[in-house]
């Protein structure tokens, strides 16, 4: 028993990002985010060691100053990047010599710098790497010395816009030094992948390089262990190695589990395979690789298939920002975001359109999504003005290598995508990559975003051109044998709280930038092959609604509504699934000033649910729900027919207003379910039953009253002291019943008292060009999201939240 619960232990410090591994055993790895100095500008002397930066900012990593900035009309990265700045900064990292470092190969891991960064240690140029989305190691080892050391980053941003959508600016991702001995496992040195799996038995194969850095052969074990999700070890090989001097060598195990723990997700069960290598008995190394041993088949005929059993895939895209936190997202911010996918029935997600975090996709192994893994948005060919196209030629073989030996060890990639809507590429453009990708990683499909039939792709991409009428249909009969993924659909656009009762389409009613000259013309070519939608009324009920916000019904689309996007999904075998554009809103890609995003998302910026969340919530989870649209606060639209839309997972939905019965309906392949109701005041609730006439659930909404007080919802009260934890705080304006006020827009003010700080605040407005880092923003539709991280201090964090002439509110959140 003692020798389990040390092995379950050790299997929950690996998995902790931030554990330091025992002392002097092996490597240690340790996280190297706090105090470090930045300086906003550039000074070519800032590489030196000897440099004066006492009088620098002092902050912590991950960090993004673009986010600190302000929205500007003028700001070069224009509605691409959101209108916020960018520019060229400075960062230094004070080291201080440690004696393990001594005789031993001692590196730094930057796990994302946007962009263009060069790195120094006291005064010396490790590299400069272009690309911003993808980490990179550097060796510090010869250059370390006693006494002080300063690692230097500048990283230029000042040409921009640098990419099509906001990308953020700085060293935005986490830093770790790692010290090991000379003969090591390198950065990204391990493989794992599962073969012939089946419940009885699958094979687990192992590649592991060791480097030897030392100018005499050396001989070694390599030990590799096989540990359960309960710490037990059930397999393990131990094979000796001769390492000629200076050489890198692969050595590969196979091993046969029984009775393996299937990855899939529902159960997204894990393994960790630890690797040391040894001599003479002396550890000299040791990894641990979180892995999953799962099946994948993918094909016209039956789709997709996960151990044995098909899944549609119901997915989503993503872009890398966070609303108020900008690209630098703490992983509390991360993981709370992922979480509310889960709720909304997201099984997928799609990183667009490039290399995400490494914390994600182990979130994403934890947490049972698949993931459609994405290399780069356009290839040689500049997609905006400043972007890595520029760099692509001379870089994509370095950073695509990288990409895929960082993430070919994670379960929940099933698949790599090499571009998005690339344009001017060639087919054997096309095929030089695929193949480049295969070199390194046989085990996946490879598909692109708007990736064209007929060309070298495992899967064919579909994004918006697959959303007209008939467009999947015409692809499988044209390609019966290729199987598709919407990897962009469907588009739809929404705004939380507001509402229209006619249908709307972007082009029509809302161009975006590109489409705004000769948007009629466009229109009218564009309109036979849309999905045709009817109004729910002749007239507007909701004309107050501003002209740049979407509606929270699923009648705001640009070609396809979302309804006929599930359906594809699941009536299609040749299309794997969808990935609607997108899970939340993101910024950048506006609408023009002053919108500082497209509102495509279901969550919007402070990721508060729009109303088509609970739309695909119905029809993807399996958690009993009703969800009922609009709010019931309509002031001056007494007696006028207001339609209410329920969306159900269950057999038939009642609908009351004050007690009295509107009539009970059958949910049918509509997926909605629709009354016109004169609205009076007072309380409207859906009713959700089963087919035996059961009441399962139920959702309530009421008029508000006068605005008096507001509300506090914090997702944890009691956090760790450790500079990284964050509590969402969610904030509504409500009235002397506690019913919140779906228009008020009050200004709301954020106290801190005690180990805590504010990072950021939100309130899913996409035309409020309000800073973030500041302690008041207006409400939005009735709330506000205030972000607040722990210190290194414990105690009591004493929140004061405030607006005049309503009542305050206070919590409290302990950190220990």
């Amino acid at each position: 028993m003692k020798a389990l619960l040390t092995a379950i232990l050790l299997t929950v410090l690996c998995a902790n990002s931030y554990a330091e591994t025992e002392k002097n055993v092996g490597r240690q790895r340790v996280n190297i985010d706090f105090d470090w100095l930045f300086y906003l500008g550039d000074d070519a002397e800032a590489k030196q060691s000897s440099f004066a930066d006492q009088n620098w900012r002092k902050l912590d990593l991950p960090h993004d100053w673009s986010i600190e900035g302000e929205y500007q009309q003028d700001n070069p990265a224009g509605y691409r990047g959101g209108f916020l700045p960018t520019g060229i900064a400075w960062y230094r990292k004070h080291l201080q010599w440690d004696e393990r470092w001594r005789d031993k190969h001692v590196e730094i891991e930057f796990d994302g710098v946007y962009m263009n960064s060069e790195v120094y240690i006291n005064g010396h140029l490790l590299g400069k790497r272009p690309y911003g989305y993808i980490g990179f190691v550097y060796d510090l080892s010869q250059y370390l010395k006693p006494g002080d050391n300063v690692i230097s980053v500048r990283v230029d941003h000042s040409k921009a816009p640098s990419g099509r959508w906001y990308t953020g600016s700085g060293i935005y991702r986490h830093v770790w030094l790692t010290t090991k001995a000379k003969v090591h496992i390198p950065y990204s040195g391990t493989w794992v992948r599962s073969e012939n799996v089946s419940e009885t038995q699958a094979d687990l194969m192992v590649t592991t390089e060791i480097s030897n850095r030392l100018a005499q052969a050396q001989q070694v074990m390599l030990s590799t262990e096989v540990i359960d999700d309960s710490g037990q070890i059930v397999a393990l090989l131990t094979t000796p190695v001769a390492l000629p001097a200076g050489v890198t060598k692969s050595t590969e195990q196979k091993f046969t589990i029984k009775n393996p723990k299937l990855w899939s997700v529902d159960q997204a069960k894990l393994y960790t395979v630890r690797s040391k290598i040894s001599q003479n008995q002396r550890l000299l190394d040791n990894v641990d690789t979180s892995t999953g041993i799962r099946n994948i088949e993918i094909s016209a005929a039956r789709g997709f298939v996960l151990n044995g059993k098909p899944l549609i895939l119901q997915g989503a895209g993503m872009h890398h920002d966070a609303g108020p936190v900008g690209s630098a997202v703490p992983d509390d911010v991360l993981r709370g975001r992922l979480i509310k996918l889960k709720a909304m029935g997201v099984n997928a997600i799609r990183t667009t359109h490039n290399p995400f975090a490494p914390e994600f996709y182990q979130m994403a192994d934890e947490m049972g999504f698949v993931v459609m893994n994405e290399a780069f948005d356009g290839w040689w060919t500049p997609k905006a003005k400043f972007d890595y196209g520029l760099y692509f030629d001379k870089w994509w073989q370095r950073d695509l290598e990288d990409f895929i030996k960082r993430d070919r060890n994670h379960p929940s990639v099933v698949m790599w995508s090499i571009g998005n809507e690339v344009p001017k590429y060639t087919s054997e453009q096309q095929k030089r990559i695929k193949t480049f990708v295969e070199q390194l990683d046989s085990t996946r499909a490879i598909t692109q975003g708007r990736g064209y039939a007929g060309g070298h792709l495992d899967i064919a991409g579909f994004n918006g051109h697959g959303e007209y009428l008939n467009a999947m249909p015409d692809f499988h009969q044209e390609y019966p044998n290729l199987p598709a993924i919407g990897t962009e659909m469907t588009h739809t656009m929404h705004t939380r709280g507001v509402y229209r009762s006619k249908t709307r389409y972007r082009t029509r009613d809302n161009p975006a930038p590109w489409e705004v000259q000769n948007n009629e013309k466009k229109w009218q070519a564009l309109k036979p092959s849309v999905y045709p939608l009817a109004d729910f009324t002749e007239t507007e009920v909701f004309p107050e609604a501003n002209i740049k916000y979407g509606s929270s019904f699923d009648n705001s689309v640009v070609r396809m509504p979302i309804r006929e996007e599930i359906r594809l999904a699941r009536d299609l075998p040749y299309l794997l699934g969808t990935f609607r554009w997108t899970a939340f809103d993101y910024i950048g890609e506006s609408f023009g000033w002053p919108a500082r995003t497209a509102n495509f998302g279901v969550l919007d910026l402070a990721g508060f649910p729009k109303g088509v969340y609970y739309l695909y919530q119905s029809q993807w989870a399996k958690a009993p729900m009703v969800h009922l649209d609009p709010h019931w606060t309509h002031p001056g639209k007494a007696g006028i027919e207001i339609p209410v839309v329920v969306y159900s997972n269950q057999y038939s939905v009642e609908l009351l207003l004050n007690g009295h019965s509107l009539g009970e309906k059958i949910m049918t392949d509509e997926m909605q379910l629709l009354w016109k109701v004169p609205y009076q005041s007072g309380t409207l609730t859906a009713i959700a039953k089963n087919a035996n006439g059961k009441v399962i659930v139920k959702d309530i909404v009421q008029t508000a009253g006068k605005a008096t007080g507001l509300a506090i919802k914090a997702d944890k009260t009691m956090i760790s002291a450790n500079r990284r934890d964050v509590v969402h705080l969610e904030i509504d304006i409500v009235d002397d019943k506690g019913v919140m006020l779906p228009s008020a827009n009050n200004l709301v003010t954020i106290n801190i008292e005690g180990p805590g700080r504010l990072i950021g605040v939100e309130n899913g407005d996409i035309l409020d060009l309000a800073p973030h880092k500041v302690p008041t923003r207006k409400a939005f539709m009735g709330k506000v999201l205030a972000l607040v991280q722990a210190t290194d201090q414990s105690g009591d964090i004493e929140v004061t939240i405030s607006a005049a002439s309503l009542t305050s509110q206070h919590i409290t959140i302990v950190a220990h």
